[in-house]
């Protein structure tokens, strides 16, 4: 039974209601893996129970509608109990990275106000136990897993002494009175406040509220059709708008059942374990796997096995052969097949989003089985705008936009979004949100194309495009995309703005960049020489040079610099959903860029 084909107001707490009184109430849905490596699951039972015992808790300790509740924690089970009981609450949700700088926690926790921060270990409880005397509105701090219990200060507690997990209990004497919470929420009511991690600048609070979500997930479930045979492997955060709603909400209100991965670096060894059917993800994770691929071929030992491996991969990199002809059959069962059965062999499709997917890398996995559609969206639109659909998915788009989703574009070919989607606005920020939402269009600061068949392209980001010296728009996402084709590749950045020409910086893998020198036969001492080894920066600018054949001149990357230290979440330099943060990088590598314009 599909949940939106009953009327009903649009509020997350009618729908979790509705859910529950037609669901099995024992029947697991959440599911994590202990330290022995065996996965435990909650069902619906569990979590009304315990979402109307933290209710009763945040009523003990006075909050009051539209307060607001912090979460600091990695996905797991007590995040969608503290979600849930505060919109049964009338409370508002702020959800925080935890791999945020004490900076940038402080700033979040100041400016929402929160009364209450949930963390899900002591590390963490630390961190915010440091910030306190800066946070006048923090009272309470809860924590998932203490390493010690008994060791908690004033103001602190554990979340197993709030909630009472697995004590039977009458489901009548719980439903009825969060029926009436749910009664005094309304459609227009905030449910959250999600900071837009963002590649540039200080991050803002965007207001969600129950209209929006509702109506986002709905449009959602007319897209993919998703129910309870499904199985999702989560893996993104739960702090980010477009996990929390494709792989948390709308999965959740399919009735699908949720895998918790213990991090983003178990997701491979996890997968043939738990048999995802769907799975949201990033295309700079697809990019990962595509490498690792190309890689492993490269890595066989001379023979028959690796000269089918290897023929196998480039005809899914070349397609010139038909799928499902007799060649790609043979391949599909010597090869493709065990390619999807590392995946669990399981999966209908793959969602991308937070970032353009390069087609290329698209196609790949379509014709080795693994169909990817790609969609676009932004947390100020709760979050998604389009998104390609399974029997007509278009390579290069981002889909066409959802049932009740309005879509234009400016004179600038910007893409501007109307419809229930859009956002409140920007917590204690009205010229923001005035400056973004005007006469109701959403200016998304995206540059775009709409097709015949009302199919959206996204060209570029409008703040990412920047001007050389010689007053040309050089557009830094296609020439990102097909740097990030080399193998040895793990993260790009080009820069160019006010400059004479455009440059790049790589960050290498290590094993990749060691095969790449022996291939080149280059010779060093140590790893550590190759970044300054000019024969392989040659190498790599003619590598390049080969991809660019076909771009303008003045869009052509002329110069490269290898980067020792990765770009990563803590480091600073990459968003949550593993987008490059220009402004940041910029600034830190200020003077690496601007040696490559010298001694022209």
């Amino acid at each position: 039974m599909n949940l939106f084909s009953i009327d009903r107001p649009k509020t997350l707490t009618r729908l979790f209601l509705d859910y529950f009184e037609t669901a099995q109430h024992e029947r697991k849905i959440f599911f994590s893996k202990d330290e022995k490596g065996s996965y435990s699951g909650n069902g619906m039972g569990d979590l009304v129970t315990a979402v109307f015992d933290l209710c009763e808790r945040f009523a003990e300790f006075g909050l009051k509608k539209n307060d607001k509740v912090a979460i600091i924690s990695e996905n797991r089970f007590e995040w969608v109990i503290c979600d849930f009981a505060c919109m049964f609450s009338g409370l508002i949700s702020v959800p925080v990275y935890p791999s945020l700088a004490p900076a940038q926690i402080k700033h979040i926790l100041k400016e929402s106000e929160s009364k209450i921060c949930f963390v899900s270990g002591t590390s963490l409880l630390e961190k915010v136990i440091s910030l306190k005397s800066n946070l006048p509105d923090l009272k309470e701090m809860i924590v998932f897993n203490p390493n010690n219990n008994s060791g908690l200060k004033e103001h602190t507690f554990y979340f197993g002494d709030l909630v009472r997990q697995g004590i039977p209990r009458k489901y009548e004497l719980i439903v009825k009175p969060l029926a009436a919470m749910s009664e005094a929420v309304s459609e227009d009511d905030i449910v959250t406040i999600i900071y837009t991690s963002g590649t540039t600048g200080i991050p803002k609070g965007v207001m969600l509220t129950h209209r929006n979500l509702y109506t986002n997930i709905e449009a959602c479930t007319n897209v993919l059709s998703i129910d309870e045979t499904d199985t999702f492997l989560s893996f993104l955060p739960y702090s980010h708008s477009y996990e929390r709603a494709a792989g948390y909400y709308l999965a959740f209100f399919s009735r699908a059942r949720i895998f918790y991965a213990q991090s983003i670096e178990t997701v491979g060894a996890q997968m043939p374990e738990v048999k995802p059917t769907m799975m949201i993800t990033v295309p700079r994770l697809l990019d990962r796997i595509y490498n690792r691929l190309l890689k492993n071929a490269e890595d066989m030992e001379s023979g028959l096995k690796k000269n089918l491996f290897v023929n196998a991969i480039n005809m899914a990199r070349e397609q010139k052969v038909k799928k499902h002809s007799l060649r790609w059959k043979i391949a599909d069962k010597l090869v493709y097949s065990k390619i999807r059965a590392k995946t669990g062999g399981e999966i209908r499709f793959l969602v991308s989003g937070g970032g353009a997917l390069n087609v290329r890398i698209g196609k790949f996995f379509e014709y080795i089985g693994l169909t990817t559609l790609e969609g676009y969206g932004l947390t100020e639109t709760s979050p998604v705008i389009s998104v390609n659909p399974p029997a007509k998915n278009k390579f290069g788009t981002v889909g066409p936009p959802l049932k009740g989703v309005n879509v234009k574009l400016s004179e600038e070919n910007e893409i501007l979004v109307s419809g229930e989607l859009i956002m409140k606005g920007y917590y204690k920020d009205e010229k923001s949100t005035n400056e973004m939402i005007i006469n109701g269009w959403l200016y998304t600061g995206d540059i775009g194309e709409i097709d015949s068949d009302g199919y959206i392209k996204i060209t570029d980001r409008k703040k990412s495009l920047f001007k050389t010296s010689g007053g040309k728009y050089v557009a830094p996402a296609p020439l990102e995309d097909l740097i990030s084709t080399m193998p040895f590749v793990d993260s790009v950045m080009v820069c160019g703005n006010g400059r004479m020409y455009v440059t790049a910086l790589i960050v290498p893998q290590r094993n990749d960049l060691l095969i790449y020198a022996a291939k080149n036969n280059l010779s060093f001492n140590t790893y550590d020489d190759l970044f300054t080894n000019e024969r392989l920066i040659e190498q790599i600018q003619k590598d390049i040079d080969l991809l660019q054949k076909d771009i303008s001149q003045y869009e052509k990357v002329r110069r490269v610099t290898l980067l020792k230290e990765p770009f990563t979440i803590e480091g600073g330099e990459l968003t949550p959903t593993l987008k490059v943060k220009r402004k940041f990088v910029e600034e830190k590598y200020a003077d690496v860029i601007e040696k490559m314009y010298l001694n022209i």
